[in-house]
């Protein structure tokens, strides 16, 4: 085997295996979501189904939590709010059921154990103390879910996945700015979500955190070193890839 033979292996090699060995997966660029699956509305992806049942379980906790803000909440404004959002999310459940039925796609009947916290914790306060944790976690849910729904909406080859991630887009943006309306969304409303109780690195008290409504629900991330790793081990693979073809290269006779 010649000595160019020999390097396009190496070259071949290097890139093949280079993804494993730095935890990087085609399967993780969203444009790229996977197997597709056909239904009698189209073909769905993983990315696709995902996004119905975070849109449902999203229904199953801000539903009840709109209804009780109308007894809880001191503040009239959070009581608007409250009745908004589940007039809204009514809506999109019933599309949500109706579009998941058709496609063959099982959704949950209750809120996951995070959700059922934040209820907990929620319908253990009134006045004040529920306006703050209703508007910080419900806003945390929404800016948490806001662009998962624009990655379907930009990917999706389904024409009603994609009808339907308009809708959630729309809705989500709107009920974002209802709940800052309120004037009591803090940084907590901005963070990432945790149970009811829970500690994070940006609220290492446990005070009041932001609220994912779907994080239970979520396709687990994958995850891989650094930008700085990957370009180490790329250059890594260009050296001995160099190394490998000056030992190969024909040496002339020496007289």
């Amino acid at each position: 085997m010649s000595a160019k033979r020999i390097a396009a292996v190496v070259l071949a090699l290097h890139l093949l295996f280079l993804p494993a060995f730095t935890g990087v997966s085609l399967a993780d660029d969203p444009a790229d979501p996977g197997p597709v699956e056909q239904t009698p509305l189209g073909p769905i992806t993983a990315l696709d189904k995902d996004l119905l049942v975070k849109v449902r379980l999203a229904g199953l906790w801000e539903m009840p939590m709109g209804e009780e803000a109308q007894e809880r909440a001191g503040s009239t404004r959070v009581k608007e709010v409250g009745a908004q959002l589940m007039s809204d999310h009514e809506f999109l459940d019933e599309r949500v059921v109706r579009l998941a039925s058709q496609m063959g796609v099982e959704l949950p009947d209750e809120a996951n154990a995070d959700q059922q916290s934040w209820m907990a914790e929620m319908r253990s306060r009134t006045g004040p103390a529920f306006d703050d944790s209703f508007a910080n976690r419900l806003r945390a849910a929404h800016g948490s879910i806001f662009p998962v729904i624009g990655t379907v909406r930009a990917n999706t080859r389904n024409e009603a996945i994609r009808q339907f991630a308009q809708v959630c887009n729309q809705i989500v943006l709107k009920h974002m700015t209802l709940l800052e309306s309120t004037n009591m969304v803090t940084d907590a409303g901005l963070s990432k979500p945790v149970a009811a109780g829970a500690r994070n690195a940006q609220n290492p008290n446990g005070a009041a955190v932001d609220a994912d409504p779907v994080r239970a629900a979520q396709v687990t991330a994958r995850t891989g070193p650094d930008a700085l790793t990957v370009l180490l081990i790329c250059l890594v693979g260009v050296a001995v890839t160099i190394a490998i073809l000056r030992l190969l290269r024909p040496r002339g006779n020496v007289t």
